[in-house]
């Protein structure tokens, strides 16, 4: 899909226009071969320098050419598989050139969605490197906020997984793991996007200094998610080995317990075998025979569980 957008009118507000024109974006979201041929047509663009923004495991980086920018970052991503929360990311591409931006993703983006419906303040699609600016910082909140459902989350599992220990939620658990880690290693690779940023002049737009302090912002917001990221990743992991060392004491004093019931069955089993035989057992005669048996057996079996609570057996 192709979208087309520009700000260049009165109201300020990007509004979708059907061609190419100077100062627009131009945002494409899982494009047919038809659309990035279009599109590389109109600019003068190598093929490939579109192409290669659509490959999930493209890691976060810059690339600086005569008259274009490539900058591709990580972007958090939702998933749901067999009810299990979950997050990833997947990679968002822009290339910066003299005239226009282009933005490049294999779905859709919450954050483009927020820029092309107007909801973004300050936002103007001539000022490419601002528009850049104020994606990464709310890329880098919405990494923030992301982090805050996943800590949530992780109260909600623990506070269940106290009261009992379920294949659900210790799956929920993973997954959670699973993504803060995909989270971190994108958090490092924009990082390192950032500095270079922080460093570099971009040939397609000069970072003005009123953009510095928005720059300064970026690195500061992503740099929190990312310890955030960690701080939650060191949690979950220490969680998961606590509940893991709980559930096999559990398991341990089951087995102990229903080995201890065995061993104190086993008496009144054992006497009631002896003087079960059909052979002449002593007692025979004895009117009471009965009843001193079944004394005499649970006597052993509660002596024997006295044993092992005196020795903390049971």
């Amino acid at each position: 899909m192709i979208e087309i957008y520009s700000s260049v009118n009165e109201s300020r507000l990007p509004v979708k226009q059907d061609s190419i024109t100077k100062g627009c974006w131009i945002r494409l979201i899982s494009p047919t071969d038809e659309e990035v041929s279009y599109v590389c047509q109109e600019l003068s663009l190598d093929r490939d320098d579109l192409t290669i923004l659509l490959d999930e495991e493209e890691r976060p980086r810059v690339e600086h050419d005569t008259n274009a920018s490539l900058i591709l970052i990580d972007t958090p991503y939702f998933l749901t598989e067999d009810d299990v929360e979950s997050y990833t990311t997947i990679p968002a591409g822009f290339v910066l050139l003299p005239d226009c931006l282009i933005s490049i993703s294999l779905r859709k983006n919450p954050i483009l969605d927020q820029f092309a419906s107007g909801k973004i303040k300050n936002f103007s699609t001539e000022n490419r490197v601002k528009f850049i600016l104020l994606f990464l910082y709310r890329n880098a909140d919405l990494f923030v906020q992301i982090l805050r459902r996943i800590d949530k989350r992780t109260s909600e599992i623990e506070k269940t997984l106290k009261k009992s220990t379920k294949n659900e939620e210790i799956f929920q658990m993973l997954a959670l793991s699973k993504s803060l880690v995909y989270i971190i290693n994108s958090l490092k690779g924009n990082e390192s996007v950032l500095e270079k940023l922080s460093k570099l002049q971009i040939p397609a737009g000069v970072v003005k200094e009123e953009d510095r302090d928005l720059l300064d912002d970026v690195i500061i917001e992503n740099h929190q998610a990312l310890d955030m990221a960690e701080t939650y990743s060191e949690t979950i992991s220490s969680t998961m080995g606590a509940f893991a060392s709980i559930i096999n004491n559990n398991v341990n004093f089951i087995m102990k317990l229903f080995t201890c019931f065995a061993a104190i069955m086993a008496i009144p089993m054992v006497v009631a075998g002896f003087f079960g035989m059909n052979v002449p057992v002593p007692m025979t005669e004895y009117p009471f025979a009965f009843v001193s048996i079944v004394v005499a057996s649970l006597g052993l079996s509660v002596l024997l569980i006295f044993v092992m609570f005196k020795k903390r057996i049971l």
